[in-house]
């Protein structure tokens, strides 16, 4: 399964489908969820944080 929080790279898109794609993923009880790394600048750093969050749960 491949999801995209945006398909062109906005970040406020990303933003906004974060939780959707998170909670949609949670849902299919994956074992494993890879993610890639976006800058931790602005509003970069918010979806990191958060990432790291979720992560922080499920270990």
């Amino acid at each position: 399964h491949v999801m995209y929080l945006s398909d062109n790279g906005d970040l406020r898109q990303a933003a906004a489908n974060l939780f959707t794609c998170l909670h949609a993923l949670d849902a299919m009880r994956l074992s494993v969820i890879y993610a890639e790394a976006i800058p931790e600048i602005g509003l970069g750093q918010a979806i990191m944080d958060r990432l790291k969050k979720a992560q922080a749960r499920h270990s």
